[in-house]
C-alpha cells in the first residue's frame, strides 16, 4: 500500500503544471481614427513577442473613455493624449470631481496633429468661419472632443452658435462627403481613414493659426506646433500648419510590475516594425518617451533606468 501511495505522489509530481498566463485588455478607439489601428497593430507585436500574455482589444470613444475604463477597472492599458491623461489624473476631467489615481504611464509615442476638414462646397476658411455651420467633432468620450472644444473657445466661438454632431470619425467623413456635414474635427496620426475618405470626395484642410492658436497653445502647454506635410493626402500636395498633442500608452497601476516591464521592453523591441505600419512612429523621440505627464509605472521605471545604466 505504500509504495502505492509513493508510486501515486511521484506520478502526480511529473505532471506538469499549466503556465500562469497574464491577460492584458488593451483599450484603444473608432474606426477612421489613429488609436484603433495603432492598437491592433501593438496587440499583434505583444501577442508575437509575449506568447504568455493573452491581449484582448477594446474598441472605445476614444481617449476619455479610455481613461475612464482603466481608472474603472474595465481596462489594463491602452491610448489617451497627454492633455486627456493629465487633466484626467489631475482631477479636472469635466463632469468627473474625482482623481483618476490608477492611472499610469508607460511611453509618450509621437505628436498627433488636429485636422480641420471642411467640405469643398463650404466657404470655411479659417475656424471663425464655423459659426451656424454642421460641425462634428468625434463621439462623446474622445480626446478630438476635448481638444476641438479648447480650439473653437480661443475663437470665442459659442458652442450654441454651432450645430454640433457626435459622430464617429469615419461616419463623419462620409457625411461630409454626401453634404450632410460642413466640417469635422479629429486628431490623430497622418494619414487618417475618415480624413482620407473626405479629401477625396473634395474636402480640404484648414490651417490652424494665428494670434488665437498662439494664445491657446501659451495657456495650455500640451499643444505645440504641427504640420501636415504637403502630400500626406494624396489628394492634397500643400502643406497645412496646425496644433498636435502626444499620443501616450498608459496603463492601471493595479497592474503587476513584471508585466509592464516586459511590455514596455517589447514595445522598444517591436518599434521598427511597428513604424513601418505606421510611419508617425519614426518620429517617436526614444529620450523622451519616459516624460509623460503623468507617474510612470513602476515596470515602466524599471526598464528605462536600466536603459539608462546600460548606455
Amino acid at each position: 500500500m505504500l509504495l502505492a501511495v509513493l508510486c501515486t505522489v511521484a506520478c502526480r509530481d511529473t505532471v506538469p503544471k499549466p503556465s500562469q498566463r497574464s491577460q492584458l485588455r488593451l483599450t484603444t478607439g473608432t474606426p477612421g481614427g489613429g488609436f484603433q489601428p495603432l492598437g491592433d497593430a501593438l496587440a499583434r507585436a505583444f501577442r508575437e513577442g509575449l506568447p504568455d500574455v493573452d491581449v484582448h482589444v477594446q474598441q472605445s470613444a476614444g481617449s476619455i473613455s479610455n481613461v475612464d475604463a482603466i481608472q474603472k477597472g474595465n481596462a489594463d492599458a491602452g491610448f489617451a493624449f497627454a492633455d486627456v491623461a493629465y487633466t484626467a489624473f489631475a482631477g479636472g476631467l469635466s463632469g468627473r470631481a474625482e482623481r483618476f489615481d490608477r492611472l499610469r504611464g508607460i511611453a509618450v509615442l509621437q505628436l498627433t496633429p488636429l485636422h480641420l476638414v471642411a467640405s469643398g462646397r463650404s466657404k470655411i476658411r479659417s475656424v471663425a468661419d464655423l459659426r451656424g455651420r454642421r460641425v462634428a467633432v468625434g463621439r462623446a468620450g474622445s480626446g478630438s472632443a476635448l481638444t476641438a472644444d479648447l480650439v473653437m473657445k480661443a475663437f470665442a466661438i459659442d458652442a450654441s452658435t454651432l450645430r454640433l454632431k457626435s459622430l464617429a470619425y469615419n461616419d463623419a467623413a462620409a457625411q461630409l462627403a454626401a453634404g450632410g456635414l460642413d466640417a469635422l474635427f479629429v486628431v490623430g496620426s497622418v494619414p487618417l481613414d475618415s480624413v482620407s475618405l473626405a479629401i477625396r470626395a473634395g474636402a480640404r484642410l484648414v490651417p490652424l493659426e494665428g494670434e488665437e492658436i498662439e494664445r491657446l497653445r501659451h495657456r495650455y502647454p500640451f499643444l505645440r506646433r504641427a504640420v501636415i506635410r504637403g502630400g500626406a493626402y494624396s489628394e492634397h500636395p500643400a502643406q497645412v500648419a496646425t496644433i498636435g498633442v502626444d499620443n501616450i500608452l498608459v496603463c492601471s497601476s493595479l497592474l503587476d510590475e513584471s508585466l509592464v516591464y516586459a511590455l514596455t521592453k517589447h514595445l522598444f523591441e517591436a518599434l521598427p516594425s511597428l513604424a513601418s505600419q505606421h510611419p508617425s512612429l519614426r518620429l517617436m523621440d526614444l529620450d523622451q518617451a519616459p516624460a509623460t505627464p503623468i507617474p510612470l509605472h513602476e515596470g515602466a521605471a524599471r526598464f528605462y533606468r536600466e536603459l539608462e545604466m546600460a548606455r
